[in-house]
């Protein structure tokens, strides 16, 4: 070994022991972050989450700056020069969601972070405040043993990420330059990644797109007794003629044009959905399930779940049953309408589309409110990054990295991509593939949040060896 790789690495271990010391003290202040009620619902609660955050950034020799959005979240930014011509960026939200129902909590109260066993519990926790703290811990721990940065590092936190980004997609219109000089990088670790079980730490490459939407239609002025129905229209039944048209029974989506300009996996990823690790037979013992759709197993059921966009009825709402058994004809009902889309999908085109096929087969009565939609974002595997991460989770973990062909759930990562177009977008961080995001006993292991500093800190590491290339100038 050389001198040079053997200071490297005694600086590695002295950072990961300096982690390992303090790590009562990271969790004191996660504790912290977690009794802010940061959701949209809350706006002074999310001004605390900013003053936090920006305390913990100074606390680590940081700077902090707020871009102002009017009508809006503030989003934060800060920066730290390196001693190599590299940049990472870490993107985060600290907004939350609502924690629910207090008593579908083992604890009872969702914002006061409860340890139990080897696992934290609370709202926010895994989405998105321990990663978003982490990596601001974890960047402290090289600053308090070396004094410097081995690569220039800057912060992305947004407010509103659970309500689909509107503050930081208004600024990246408003104020594409200023933004771009924000979040300019080689590269961003978006907001969280995973763990299964004891294994290694897993690299997301990429974030999927998403689209939502209310259907809903009115038959008349108001419901009538249910002897009328035959010659009453009703609402809930043209609304499920209506849903019915979109989807048929072996999940196959019926609007024309709807897979259009879908990639197919490359060899490379298909041997990487071949290694993935999938466990079915848990999978659907934990759901209930006899078997997945059209009964697909093995690498047919990667390459579904990962290459196939998704549309699903969310809910349904029609006569009031939740108030008592009724004998009526509903006069309007309702419906949410979700869809998470895979690369080179378009969810504006998809709003179209859906509108078009409601009115070519005569709903013309349907009424489509398209909510929001977002990009999907993707990230080649085959990229000299994936090597500094592959060693890095050996260095962490002392377990190999799992490559995942892109984060299931969506994201507003396309707004990065807006304004520096090349970035290359992967998903890191403590989660686990149980941390139950927007459910009740939100979770995060303890050892995963402290390993997961030390990937960060490891991988930084690696990257500043890793050769410059002319085009990495910047």
């Amino acid at each position: 070994m050389k001198e040079g790789n053997q200071s490297v690495n005694s600086q590695i271990n002295d950072i990961f022991t300096f982690i390992d010391a303090h790590r009562e003290e990271y969790i004191k202040e996660l504790i912290d972050f977690i009794s802010i009620e940061s959701t949209a619902s809350q706006k002074n609660e999310r001004e605390k989450a900013r003053v936090f955050i920006e305390k913990q950034l100074q606390k680590t020799g940081l700077p902090s700056h707020r871009l102002k959005v009017n009508k809006g979240n503030d989003l934060l930014t800060s920066e730290k020069q390196g001693l190599k011509q590299k940049t990472v960026l870490f993107y985060n939200h600290y907004d939350i969601v609502e924690a629910g129902d207090p008593t579908k909590w083992a604890s009872g109260k969702p914002f006061a972070l409860t340890k139990k066993g080897d696992f934290l519990y609370g709202r926010g926790v895994s989405d998105n405040k321990g990663p978003l703290l982490s990596r601001i811990q974890a960047i402290r721990a090289i600053l308090s043993v070396t004094g410097t940065l081995p690569v220039t590092i800057k912060y992305l936190f947004e407010g509103d990420e659970e309500s689909g980004s509107p503050s930081m997609m208004d600024y990246v219109e408003n104020h594409p330059a200023l933004f771009r000089e924000a979040c300019k990088a080689d590269i961003c670790f978006w907001e969280n990644g995973r763990r299964q079980g004891d294994g290694g730490p897993w690299a997301r490459y990429g974030v999927r797109g998403n689209c939502s939407f209310d259907i809903s239609v009115k038959t008349a002025t108001k419901d009538v007794h249910g002897r009328m129905g035959s010659i009453v229209p009703s609402a809930s039944w043209r609304l499920v003629w209506a849903l019915a048209s979109l989807q048929s029974p072996d999940g196959k989506i019926k609007i024309k044009g709807f897979y259009d300009n879908i990639e197919t996996p490359t060899e490379y990823e298909l041997k990487i959905l071949r290694g993935f690790p999938y466990n079915e037979e848990f999978e659907k013992e934990k759901l209930g399930l006899a078997h997945f759709v059209n009964h697909v197993s093995g690498l047919e059921l990667k390459k579904q779940m990962y290459f196939t966009p998704t549309m699903s009825i969310c809910g349904l709402e029609s006569g009031q049953m939740y108030i008592k058994p009724r004998g009526i004809v509903p006069h309007d009902a309702h419906a949410r309408l979700s869809c998470y889309l895979v690369a080179n999908q378009d969810p504006n085109r998809i709003a179209t589309l859906l509108q078009e096929h409601f009115k070519k087969l005569g709903f013309w009565d349907i009424k489509v409110d398209y909510l929001d939609g977002t990009f999907p974002v993707k990230t080649s595997m085959e990229i000299p990054e994936t090597a500094c991460l592959e060693k890095a989770a050996l260095l962490a973990y002392n377990k190999p990295l799992i490559k995942e062909i892109t984060q299931l759930g969506a994201g507003p990562a396309i707004a990065l991509r807006r304004v520096i177009p090349d970035l290359k977008i992967i998903g890191i961080g403590p989660g686990n593939t149980n941390s139950n995001h927007h459910s009740p006993n939100e979770n995060l292991k303890v050892d995963d949040y402290i390993r997961s500093m030390k990937f960060i800190v490891a991988f930084l590491y690696e990257y500043s060896n890793q050769p410059l290339k002319e085009d990495d100038l910047h």
